[in-house]
């Protein structure tokens, strides 16, 4: 299954106006030099932390990181999830505290 990550990162750079460049060119290029500057930047590491459920570190990814860095590094983040069970998906059917049935 090929992973989603890459497809998403690129299309935020696109939509925010940062690359325009054939998919190639663009990972070899810094977040920087596609013109992020730091709001672009924490909201594309916001986004993609709520997109696939991952906390990026403030250190791990800079500014300075290529965008293929920062796909290795979320695809790595996302392979090391514990896989989610569908049971812990189900509400609890617990009543509040404080609460009896």
């Amino acid at each position: 299954m090929e992973s989603e990550v890459a497809p998403f990162i690129v299309d935020r750079l696109v939509k925010q106006g940062s690359a325009a460049r054939p998919h190639a060119e663009i990972l070899v290029r810094t977040l920087s030099a596609l013109g992020l500057d730091s709001l672009d930047f924490l909201e594309l590491l916001n986004e993609i932390e709520e997109r696939f459920d991952v906390r990026i570190g403030d250190d791990a990814v800079t500014a300075s990181s290529t965008v293929g860095d920062l796909i290795t590094f979320v695809e790595a983040k996302v392979a090391a999830r514990p896989p989610v069970s569908p049971l812990d998906r189900v509400p609890s059917r617990e009543p509040p505290d404080g609460e009896s049935r």
